[in-house]
């Protein structure tokens, strides 16, 4: 998605008063909004609705809704909540837990402007509490106590938000696979973001809970290298390498890695799913592990701290930000209950 500039005037929109667009997409676009009916009176969320153009489109508003109540689901400290699943006029639309923050690819980014990947104990913290919200989605059941068998399957550094008060939260669970879903996917169509997929996405085959283990470890790698796992300008070569797992020791990019933590890395990055960690909680666990083996303790304060001296500057922006909203009162007119 691309930034926008800052809407002139907030728009009404159902209960809610949309601020300022944060993202366009081909398919949606995101707002900062203001809730002034119902539940949630004055909270500020992030709302996406549908473009305009696709909301006619039978199909995507079935995915559309698909994702939203498979969100509703999802109830953990590490994903990103999802509050109403609505529809104003034609247009369907999500209310969201609003984070203010950055992602891990905004993280990896800093890092790699600085010249230096990211501090060990942060990455393997910020992975673990990753894997627990992973872990809560992949374990979750419906109210017959049956698997909904959930895969994130378009997991990135992306997709992963750490909030300037040092949360950690999954985001976009809207290609998920889950038993039961209206929409299914296509045979022979890839669902995912390449350099994260899987092979056996690649390779149209089952998925379940281990292609998000795999994408885990390639967030892990590159986090912990500063480097892109699986990177070319070749889309075809971009597939062999995902296929193939060519992956060089992470501590040939960063001889910081240890040993025991780069075994890590390598079982969650195994081509083979039954060689990878079965659970994304053991993947979480060992990371944790380390930490406690190698006196690195991290905690939320800790990351807090990061977050705040390493993007001052975005964190007073977003105080500003947060005080203009505050005085944000619905225009005249507006139906507030």
């Amino acid at each position: 998605m691309v930034t926008s500039p800052r809407s002139p005037s907030p728009t009404p929109f159902g209960d809610y008063l949309l601020l300022d667009r944060v993202g366009l997409g081909g398919m949606a676009e995101v707002w900062r909004a203001k809730r002034f009916g119902g539940e949630g009176l004055g909270r500020v969320v992030a709302l996406k609705r549908i473009l305009p153009m696709l909301s006619v489109d039978e199909e995507f508003v079935s995915m559309f809704l698909d994702e939203g109540q498979l969100g509703l689901q999802l109830l953990h400290p590490n994903i990103a909540q999802i509050f109403e699943l609505g529809q104003v006029d034609s247009e369907p639309f999500l209310s969201m837990e609003y984070i203010p923050g950055k992602s891990l690819g905004d993280l990896f980014e800093h890092q790699r402007k600085a010249g230096k990947p990211a501090p060990i104990p942060l990455v393997c913290y910020c992975i673990a509490e990753m894997c627990a919200g992973l872990d809560s989605a992949h374990r979750k059941k419906d109210g017959m106590g049956r698997d909904l068998n959930i895969v994130h399957r378009g997991l990135s550094l992306q997709d992963v938000l750490l909030s300037f008060e040092g949360e950690v939260k999954v985001i976009d669970f809207g290609i998920a696979k889950a038993a039961g879903r209206v929409t299914q996917t296509q045979p022979g169509i890839i669902k995912g973001k390449f350099g994260y997929i899987s092979p056996e996405q690649i390779d149209s085959l089952p998925v379940d809970r281990r292609s998000d283990v795999f994408a885990t470890g390639v967030c892990l790698y590159e986090l912990l290298t500063g480097q892109r796992l699986f990177v070319s300008d070749s889309p075809y070569e971009l597939v062999r390498m995902t296929r193939e797992v060519q992956v060089a020791p992470p501590s040939t990019h960063n001889r910081l890695i240890p040993k025991i933590l780069e075994r890590i890395i390598l079982r969650a990055l195994a081509p083979d799913v039954n060689e990878r960690y079965p659970y994304a909680s053991e993947l979480g666990d060992d990371l944790r592990s380390f930490l406690t083996l190698v006196g690195a303790g991290f905690t939320q304060q800790d990351l807090r701290q990061y977050m705040r001296a390493t993007f001052a500057q975005d964190v007073q922006l977003e105080e500003q930000r947060q005080r203009e909203y505050s005085q944000i009162v619905p225009p005249k007119g507006f139906d507030v209950p």
